[in-house]
């Protein structure tokens, strides 16, 4: 007999025959115990210590087969002689389901650490800006009730790309949060004029996204987070002042809003996550700021998600997305698809100018921008004027439009 494995001999038929040619048959009994060790451990222990390990080989081997045997032997026959292979197949399956089933928990378990990242960061958001909120002078709003005007006609004002934080001074545009106050004071007394001329009932406020100018989008560090939340913070109150102002020439006031993508956290647009936009914030500031004027709805319950709010009007059905997804008028098809619903009218900004089209009989109305020419629109040979949009609406639709031109 020889010590070496044969050609087609399986591991444990190999060991098998090294201990019993030593202990059983003797068919390797002119080997020293040592000798064989070297085979069965890869190393050539001392003799009398490889002897008391080939014996507790043997009476493992002894216990293996004993206790597979009984499920073995049909399918092996009744000698046993492939029960090794057998045992060896059922191990390397029970191995393959362990492989599984640890794999299986690696995803879970990188699943959930992503949702607890996610978490993590938006609670840090929440905690900087209560934080920064609870150290503000800022003193109550005053609410002096509703109109309790009767008419067959609302208005919906759009309020989207503020950019709130941004400075800019160049040949065609002077912005900065100064000018952006003024901007909304000159706004506001343009939206009550209307509304005295057309009598309206309520006003939908439509937030289109980036309220802020976000310069996190270059970095997530903690230094930049808080300049941001100063931005929030800065625009969040100027739109709750806003709103405060307009409930008392309406019955009712609603601010539907989505988010945009000046206000995402990571600077790549594939990479970044919808629900990781600081947009969001300024709706969460507003219900609080506001939570004791009655005829103030901050609609969350109207969005679809964060980059889609269907809202109605006088039994008419808009949609609101800030643009960003929807680069033409063809998307518009798109959107009437997601939104399950027969739509009116699809609201949007994005491109920072007014504009109105009818797309497949879907009215498509896209509202400008406050902050004018950046350096943005210098570079792609972009032009204009800041400017926001009145829209008067009543059962049959939208019956009036304004352009608002908002240059101070």
């Amino acid at each position: 007999m020889q010590l070496d494995r044969a050609k087609n001999e399986s591991l444990y038929d190999y060991q098998k025959r090294l201990v019993y040619g030593k202990l059983v048959d003797k068919t390797l009994a002119d080997y020293d115990y040592s000798e064989i060790a070297e085979k069965l451990y890869g190393k050539a222990y001392a003799s009398d210590v490889a002897r008391r390990m080939m014996y507790g080989t043997r009476m493992t081997i002894e216990a293996l087969e004993d206790e597979n045997y009984s499920f073995i032997g049909d399918a092996c026959g009744a000698d046993g002689s492939d029960s090794a292979k057998s045992v060896l197949d059922e191990i390397e399956r029970q191995r393959n389901e362990l492989k599984k089933e640890r794999q299986k928990l690696t995803d879970q378990r990188t699943a959930f650490n992503k949702v607890v990242r996610d978490r993590a960061r938006q609670e840090e958001l929440n905690e900087i800006l209560t934080s920064a909120i609870a150290g503000a002078d800022i003193e109550p709003l005053e609410y002096s009730g509703c109109c309790e005007r009767v008419s067959d006609k609302d208005m919906i004002v759009s309020l989207n790309d503020i950019h709130y934080g941004a400075t800019i001074s160049n040949n065609w545009c002077v912005y900065d949060t100064y000018i952006c106050r003024e901007m909304f004071r000159l706004y506001l007394d343009r939206i009550i004029a209307a509304a005295e001329t057309h009598k309206c009932e309520r006003c939908f406020i439509t937030g289109a996204g980036d309220f802020i100018s976000g310069n996190i989008h270059y970095s997530i560090a903690v230094t930049n987070k808080e300049n941001v939340i100063d931005q929030i913070i800065g625009v969040s109150e100027l739109i709750s002042e806003f709103i405060s102002a307009l409930s008392s020439h309406f019955n009712e006031v609603h601010f539907v809003c989505v988010s945009g993508n000046h206000s995402r956290i990571n600077p790549k647009k594939d990479d970044s996550l919808v629900e990781e936009r600081l947009d969001d914030l300024v709706g969460w500031y507003l219900k609080a700021r506001l939570q004791n004027h009655e005829n103030v709805f901050i609609d969350d319950d109207t969005r679809i998600d964060a980059t889609m709010a269907l809202f109605s009007v006088r039994g008419k059905n808009y949609l609101l997305v800030h643009g960003d997804f929807d680069p033409s008028v063809s998307g518009v098809q798109s959107l009437q698809t997601m939104a399950r619903v027969p739509l009116y009218a699809v609201f949007c900004g994005h491109k920072h100018h007014n504009s109105m089209d009818v797309v497949q009989g879907i009215r498509v109305m896209m509202a400008g921008g406050f902050q004018g020419v950046d350096r943005y629109c210098v570079n792609k040979r972009i032009y204009g004027e800041p400017e926001q949009m009145i829209c008067i609406c009543d059962d049959t639709g939208i019956i009036c439009q304004y352009d608002v031109p908002l240059k101070v």
